[in-house]
């Protein structure tokens, strides 16, 4: 399946761009990134720097799973490590991402590939089904048993050793849509990404923070990855098959929202559906309104010149000028002409 699909099924933003903005968030890219073998190997010792999440982290991310070991470093040193934890199983070893307590750490490659290509077919499948179609066998293997035999499952318990299940490939049953059940298991497979690596932790498991913001002067409720990028990633594919444009931190109660408007311009107020129902948003503005009007007032009485009054509050001379009562000159010859 082709990125137009993706678009058709709506997917991506009107620039292709996979994943969405969220209003903060960031991972942890360790000092030390290297391969070695068939992986990727990490150290937190060194220069380690935290890494905002970007609307193309996942678009580049689901691409991975064609390239090389050279490009998937690449990627690793820009946006962070899956931080895989091995565990031994009965017959083999289990990795799980997001290792808990971790400074050092090996990611296989095929590891890599591996949520990459599964991400990147749950993608096609959601654009498939919101078309009403089932979508390639080929994406439905990468998730799924195709085939209801004792071979096909012990291919699936080998293939998915990485911390995430499989499924049964939806078919047709009396009483029951194929369409509808895969719909089902996309969201279950979507829930998986947000929830596979928290199991057996014993902390980093909120998806949020509360963190106080000087500017605002209280606390404010944030998005939280814990500095890992496969719960960013998790997050924004949540968000890229929920259509959600963007989510924000309401400035009226201070809690994160999906935004179903246009997105509001940088440094400005955004509000939530129910605070602005309640019209806090009106009564911020008319309290904000009349704040710089009396900050201007007040400047002026100190003697600062017009033009200065309007640099500082980043506001347009000719408000400035109506706030404080003052004629622009050109205004004046104006009038005068007039008279």
């Amino acid at each position: 399946m082709s990125t137009r699909d993706w678009d058709l099924g709506g997917l991506t933003d009107i620039n292709g761009n996979l994943g969405k903005p969220v209003p903060s968030g960031q991972v942890l890219v360790p000092g030390k990134v290297e391969l070695e073998g068939d992986a990727v190997r990490w150290d937190l010792a060194g220069p380690a720097r935290w890494q905002e999440v970007s609307r193309s982290t996942l678009n580049e991310f689901v691409k991975l799973w064609e390239s090389d070991s050279a490009a998937i470093l690449r990627f690793a040193r820009k946006w962070g490590v899956l931080a895989m934890q091995p565990t031994k199983g009965k017959d083999t070893v289990i990795y799980r991402p997001c290792g808990e307590s971790q400074t050092e750490g090996s990611d296989p490659i095929p590891a890599w590939k591996y949520f990459s290509r599964r991400a990147c077919a749950v993608l096609n499948i959601a654009a498939a089904l919101r078309q009403d179609k089932l979508g390639d066998l080929a994406d439905w293997g990468v998730i799924a048993s195709i085939d209801d035999t004792p071979e096909s499952y012990k291919a699936a318990f080998e293939e998915h050793k990485y911390g995430m299940g499989w499924y049964l490939f939806p078919k047709p049953a009396p009483n029951r849509n194929p369409v509808e059940q895969g719909r089902r298991v996309i969201a279950t497979e979507v829930a998986s990404w947000l929830s596979c690596w928290r199991a057996g932790r014993m902390q980093g498991l909120s998806d949020f923070a509360v963190q106080w913001n000087p500017d605002n002067a209280r606390w404010e409720l944030q998005v939280d990855y814990h500095g890992f990028l496969f719960a960013a990633l998790g997050l924004q594919l949540a968000l890229s098959l929920a259509g959600a444009e963007s989510l924000y931190t309401c400035s009226g109660c201070g809690f994160p929202y999906v935004r179903e408007l246009k997105r509001p311009k940088p440094g400005t107020a955004n509000y939530c559906p129910k605070c602005s129902a309640r019209g806090v948003a009106k009564r911020r503005a008319v309290d904000t309104y009349r704040e710089k009007m009396a900050e201007a007032l007040r400047l002026e009485a100190a003697g600062t010149p017009v033009n200065e009054i309007a640099e500082r509050m980043s506001t347009p001379l000719p408000r400035i000028r109506k706030w404080l009562g003052k004629e622009s000159p050109a205004g004046k010859k104006q009038r005068k002409r007039r008279r």
